[in-house]
């Protein structure tokens, strides 16, 4: 009797422990899930004592850590810094006002130095370093450039910066050679390798993305200096356009002239050669004509068997004659009496 009373005692204890432990697990469970935002890094923090663990960085989403436990968030996203008008001397000592803006994320593989070195306090540093970045790039150029090279003075305040803030080490997943990847996707130049880099070269522990050189507000008197500039350009180019004009055109006119000097020959060598060919056709058709004659009377004299030199000369003088457009001569008189007309 005894032992069945001890065993029911058992039970009822048992069911009552067993029943605060569901009560415990359901309220205790829910407390045990903490949430990051898709835009937030985490450290899990103890609230009791506030201590925080940075062995592990959590990403996004929700997380099963305790209900002693919560999360000490990092912006993970794209964080921006907007400078307007940072008064800056040049290289020629003239001061420009530059208005900028950049973006920056946090390296998640070294936000465990990030949070040692400045915990959640990170921005304003970065804010100065950043403009004293910009400063120091800026130096390097004379006003001048500022008007005629913005986008060669965009890049190197890009790479300034991101020295400054990101440090010389090679970024997480950074790539070489790839010529289809975004400027930020690529290594930096001599940048080192990270297991070989000190905390210290690592910068400030954030990946600068982008830089854009929005407004660059310079001196009134340098814009009146670059103006008279360009008008003593536009002015010289004119002066200059006008000698070239006037070189071709009297290449022009030589070339002309030439063009019809050699025209003018060519006519004049053409009836040249047109009027000896005229010659010697004349020349030729006699000679031929001539020399018919003389075939035609050589082959009369000999049927004939004419021998005498004066009658041969007789006959060769009447065709003389006959052929004259200015003799007249009849036949069968007794004297042959020859007339001019």
């Amino acid at each position: 009797m005894a032992n069945e009373q001890a065993i029911k005692l058992i039970s009822l204890i048992g069911s009552i422990v067993l029943g605060l432990g569901v009560i415990l697990l359901v309220i205790l469970l829910p407390l045990s899930f903490s949430y990051l935002d898709f835009y937030e890094y985490g450290f899990v923090k103890r609230r009791t004592t506030s201590k925080v663990d940075t062995s592990k960085v959590y990403d996004g989403g929700r997380h099963l850590i305790g209900p002693d436990f919560e999360f000490k968030e990092f912006y993970s996203a794209a964080q921006f810094i907007h400078f307007s008008h940072i008064p800056i001397f040049t290289k020629d000592n003239l001061e420009v006002k530059i208005t900028a803006e950049l973006q920056y994320f946090l390296v998640k593989e070294d936000l465990k130095l990030l949070h040692d070195s400045y915990d959640i306090k990170y921005h304003p540093i970065i804010v100065n370093n950043a403009r004293d970045a910009i400063k120091n790039s800026i130096t390097k150029f004379d006003t001048d450039e500022f008007i005629s090279n913005r986008s060669v003075i965009q890049n190197d305040l890009f790479f300034g910066v991101r020295r400054r803030l990101s440090g010389i080490c090679c970024l997480p997943n950074c790539k070489k050679d790839c010529p289809t990847c975004k400027q930020w996707e690529l290594c930096d130049k001599d940048c080192k390798p990270r297991k070989l880099c000190t905390n210290e070269e690592r910068g400030f522990y954030v990946e600068v993305r982008y830089l854009e050189l929005q407004d660059i507000d310079i001196p009134l008197q340098v814009n009146e200096r670059r103006l008279l500039s360009l008008i003593r350009d536009l002015e010289k180019e004119k002066e200059e356009s006008v000698k070239e004009e006037m070189i071709v055109r009297k290449k022009s006119e030589y070339e002309v002239a030439k063009i019809t000097n050699q025209a003018k020959e060519i006519v004049e060598n053409a009836k040249a050669v047109y009027e000896l060919k005229i010659n010697q056709a004349e020349t030729n058709y006699s000679r031929i004509i001539e020399d018919e004659h003389n075939k035609g009377l050589q082959k009369i004299f000999q049927e004939l068997g004419l021998t005498s030199t004066k009658l041969k000369s007789s006959i060769n003088y009447i065709r003389s004659l006959k052929n004259h457009e200015k003799i007249k001569y009849s036949i069968d008189f007794n004297t042959l009496i020859a007339n001019t007309k």
